[in-house]
């Protein structure tokens, strides 16, 4: 069950730097004339669903939330895996329903933006406007990227590289949070849930990573990358 929102403390937030607000001065920060609201969602909770009325965008301070489509067949597509600093819900800007439907992976905490007042403060300061505009051409620029290396990269490269993009969003050398099942990353990548235990497997048994309690640790992401790369098509 979703916590009672509570008002965010924007100026002090640790991860406003990875937020739309990153640009803003701090009297803009005191002046942005709408509340930010601090939630908290248990695993499995659905944040919104498809076809649902957009009301609210999201960052994502803690935890994991997936995006899922769905297919015309009736089958569910994971789109977007989402973790520390990410945002999402940002497309209730231009649709007037969510493109997707979002469910969090673990326990998450998030910041809550309603998207008539952000809409507002969008017009207000074109610092925010630009950051929204920004974030959503990095998110169509990473689509495009894992269509073309669902296509151009082998099983072990695309696995390789989505662990290591996964650990970019952490210090260097830490153990991250991993909560994702084998099914939910054969899901995403297009391989089955068998193919992702060998290769999981395999990277622990060369000692590439470690994996314990849902915390992934990859000592040398480039190492990994490395010992995967086997079609040149490797970034």
């Amino acid at each position: 069950m979703t916590t009672h929102p509570r008002i965010s403390d924007c100026l002090h937030c640790a991860m406003r730097d990875r937020s739309i607000f990153a640009g803003l001065s701090l009297d803009d920060l005191r002046d942005l004339g709408m509340e930010v609201h601090d939630i908290s969602v248990p695993a499995t909770d659905m944040l919104y669903l498809e076809g649902d009325r957009a009301r609210y965008a999201y960052t994502l301070r803690e935890g994991a939330v997936k995006l899922v489509k769905t297919l015309a067949n009736g089958r569910a597509q994971i789109v977007r895996l989402l973790h520390h600093g990410d945002l999402f819900g940002f497309e209730g800007l231009r649709e007037t329903a969510y493109q997707h439907s979002a469910i969090a992976l673990t326990r998450t905490d998030l910041c809550r933006l309603d998207l008539v007042a952000l809409e507002a403060l969008s017009r207000r300061l074109p610092s925010v406007h630009d950051a929204i505009n920004q974030r959503w051409f990095n998110a169509l620029q990473q689509a495009e990227t894992r269509i073309v290396e669902l296509g151009a990269k082998n099983a072990d490269e695309r696995l390789a590289t989505f662990l290591s993009q996964w650990c970019s969003a952490y210090p260097a050398g830490d153990a991250v949070p991993f909560p994702l099942t084998r099914q939910e990353l054969g899901e995403f990548l297009g391989l089955s849930t068998e193919h992702v235990s060998r290769l999981m497997a395999e990277f622990k048994r060369r000692g590439l990573l470690t994996e314990r309690k849902n915390l992934l640790h990859i000592p040398d992401t480039r190492q990994l990358i490395l010992h995967a790369c086997a079609s040149g098509a490797c970034a």
